[in-house]
C-alpha cells in the first residue's frame, strides 16, 4: 500500500494497530502474573494436581500465542488491509478488500455487560462483507477518538461517513 512511483506523491496511509498500546501491554503482565500464579499446580505430588498444571499452563501457551500476534488495519483509499504480525514487527499474514466494495463508513456501539460499551469503526457495504477498521471504549474521549478517524477515513476513501454519534457512557 503505496504511492505511485511514477512521479506522483505518495497516497496517505491510515494505520490503526493493537500492538504496543497500553492495553497490549497489560495483557502481557496479566499473561506472566498468571504463569507465576500457576507455577505451584506443576509442584504438586498427585496427578490430578500436575494434569491441572499441564492444563493451567497449555491455556498460559494458548493467551501467549493470541497476544503475540496483533492486527492492524490500514487503508490508503483504495485498498483496506488486514496484517496480522508476530510481536507487532514481523508480518505473518496479509487480506485486502477494495475499498469500492463499501457504501458507507459508520460506527456501531456494542453493549458490554461490564464496564464502558465498545465502539466500532466500520466499513459496510450493506450487507457481506463489513470490515471492522477499529475498536475504542465508549468513553467521551473514546467517541471523539473514534468519530475523528472514521472521518479520516472517511476522507482518505472517498466513502461518505454516516454521522450518527453513539452515547459515551
Amino acid at each position: 500500500m503505496s504511492g505511485d512511483r511514477h512521479g506522483q506523491a505518495p497516497v496517505t496511509e491510515i494505520v490503526h494497530s493493537g500492538a504496543f498500546r497500553p492495553l497490549w501491554w497489560l495483557c502481557l503482565g496479566i499473561i506472566v502474573v498468571a504463569a507465576l500464579w500457576g507455577w505451584p499446580l506443576l509442584d504438586g505430588d498427585s496427578f490430578q494436581h500436575r494434569f491441572f498444571g499441564v492444563f493451567w499452563y497449555s491455556m498460559i501457551g494458548l493467551a501467549t500465542a493470541v497476544w503475540a500476534v496483533p492486527a492492524e488495519q490500514g487503508c490508503d483509499g483504495t485498498t483496506l488491509e488486514r496484517r496480522w504480525t508476530l510481536l507487532g514487527l514481523l508480518t505473518l499474514k496479509r487480506d485486502t478488500l477494495p475499498v469500492s466494495t463499501f457504501n458507507e463508513i459508520r460506527l456501531e456501539q456494542e453493549p458490554n455487560r461490564i464496564g464502558a460499551d465498545s465502539i466500532w469503526v466500520v466499513f459496510e457495504s450493506g450487507g457481506d462483507p463489513r470490515f471492522v477498521f477499529a475498536h475504542f471504549r465508549a468513553s467521551v474521549e473514546g467517541v471523539a477518538r473514534a468519530q475523528a478517524l472514521a472521518r479520516q477515513l472517511s476522507t482518505v476513501s472517498q466513502l461518505p461517513f454516516a454521522e450518527q454519534a453513539p452515547e459515551a457512557g
